[in-house]
């Protein structure tokens, strides 16, 4: 069979198995372009989706296809061939749920008080519609209850002492005690609690003092991914950090080039051929004067030559596949957040590319039904300070408490710098199937009640400053998650 007719095939092929919402193994799949025929292929494949799907499967193996219409004649599979881009002819189904615009900085202490009005009032709005949060008293009347009292309430930590809790609400402040011979699950949740987090609290009275029976966290619910239709994928990653000496070009390059040609088997031509997406999580440049002496470490010296040098290497990425960026804390937009896109005179550089969306940090999108919470993810170094199990090599704990509080920056007043004017932007209040977050240079997957973790990585080798915090990077690694069924593929570019 000639080369380009071979093509042509295995793409009739792909795309009605596509339709079929199975997979063809590569070996099957060159048994079924052997053995071709235009007349009968569509009776095959029919056949074939019914005999995996009566064993509970989507994978069509060799064996099944020989078990259909036989083997084919000893063949030699071709390798690093350029595949058919199976996602260009999908129509693209993005939804911008929630972008943040630039706001007016201010020390003003009334809008530091909305917002943490507003934080509070939408995080008990959460608790309060849980069922196990009946009977419930403001935190005012839970001092005016008899002895032998008990009930729920929701309050902010204001501080955490070794057998009592400082909270408040609006209204008032009260300590609550933990009692000497609490359980072990009161005792590991009092030690997860964070400051300035909001909290239900069973409580009882004894001798006209409150103490703690349990602590609530407002949590998300269990949620089933819901699969798109179209079988698409999505690219995530993020600092790529272009401009420092350590930037890892030549494996970038690598994919970019991967998305262009496919790889060297079956199985990265198929991942590659169906990214229809890629979600940078902020960090797209190196920046200057980020951190002490960071201009040793630069190779290029010029914020808007960062930008204009990244822009060119995402020139050559298929114009097919829209790209969706937020900023990070070394990027050209205000470093407190939430913040806003990317400052426009650098944006309009990656904009002219003509298939970049800028959008804020953080940001929540929606490809193809399938909710995307995209952070950098500034906050992980407060919450592993004050959380033991949260550490910069597991970002995922991180990820899982900031879900639990429903809130991406607990800790107000530590090293994140937060916007705290008005509305408070950071609350986690729709629930995502896929948090996908940054900054600590570290690739992790993971999971939290059906809701998919990933944390991409880095295209940066490990600098003298990190040396110096103790952080050993996993560069040139991405995640391609399908929107299809919800696997996620980790590809390496080294």
């Amino acid at each position: 069979m000639l080369k380009q007719n071979e093509d042509a095939v295995k793409k009739k092929i792909l795309t009605e198995a596509t339709r079929l919402k199975i997979l063809l193994n590569p070996e099957a799949l060159s048994i079924l372009v052997e053995k071709y025929d235009e007349n009968s292929f569509h009776t095959i494949l029919n056949k074939l989706a019914e005999e995996v799907k009566r064993k509970g499967s989507i994978v069509v193996s060799q064996e099944v296809v020989k078990s259909i219409i036989g083997g084919p004649k000893e063949t030699e599979i071709s390798i690093g061939v350029h595949r058919q881009p199976l996602a260009k002819d999908i129509e693209e189904k993005i939804e911008i749920l929630k972008s943040c615009e630039a706001r007016q900085v201010s020390d003003d202490l009334e809008a530091r008080r909305q917002y943490f009005a507003d934080r509070f009032s939408k995080i008990s709005s959460i608790l309060r519609s849980r069922a196990d949060m009946s009977p419930f008293y403001p935190l005012k009347k839970t001092c005016n209850l008899p002895n032998r009292s008990e009930g729920k309430t929701i309050a902010m930590v204001y501080e955490k002492r070794e057998n009592y809790l400082i909270v408040e609400d609006t209204d008032f402040i009260t300590k609550i005690f933990i009692p000497k011979d609490c359980d072990k699950d009161l005792k590991e949740k009092v030690s997860r609690l964070l400051p300035d987090s909001v909290v239900g609290i069973s409580f009882y009275v004894s001798n006209s003092k409150l103490f703690c029976k349990s602590i609530i966290f407002p949590d998300v619910p269990i949620k089933r991914f819901k699969p798109a239709e179209e079988d698409v994928s999505v690219l995530l990653t993020s600092d790529i950090h272009y401009g420092s000496q350590k930037f890892s070009e030549k494996a970038f390059v690598r994919m970019i080039n991967w998305l262009r040609e496919g790889g060297l088997t079956e199985k990265e031509c198929e991942i590659s051929s169906r990214i229809k997406y890629i979600i940078v999580a902020g960090d797209l440049v190196d920046g200057v004067g980020v951190y002490p002496q960071q201009e040793k470490e630069l190779i290029v010296r010029d914020v808007e030559k960062q930008y204009d040098g990244l822009s060119k290497l995402l020139s050559r990425v298929p114009e097919y596949i829209r790209i969706i960026v937020i900023p990070g804390n070394h990027d050209a937009a205000p470093r407190a957040i939430p913040q806003p896109p990317i400052f426009n005179e650098y944006a309009e550089r990656l904009k002219e590319n003509g298939n970049i969306i800028s959008l804020s940090n953080p940001c929540m999108v929606s490809l193809h039904g399938v909710k995307f919470l995209v952070y950098h993810g500034t906050s992980m170094e407060d919450i592993a300070t004050f959380a033991k199990n949260a550490s910069y090599d597991r970002p995922e704990n991180a990820m899982e408490i900031m879900l639990q509080f429903r809130h991406l920056a607990p800790v107000y007043g530590s090293r994140t710098p937060i916007l705290a004017h008005g509305k408070d932007e950071l609350v986690v209040d729709e629930v995502p199937d896929v948090f996908h977050t940054g900054h600590v240079h570290v690739f992790r997957i993971g999971g939290y009640r059906e809701i998919k973790l990933v944390n991409s990585g880095t295209w940066q080798e490990r600098t003298k400053y990190q040396e110096q915090l103790g952080i050993i990077p996993t560069p040139n690694i991405v995640a391609v998650l399908s929107l299809n069924n919800g696997s996620i593929s980790k590809i390496s570019f080294d």
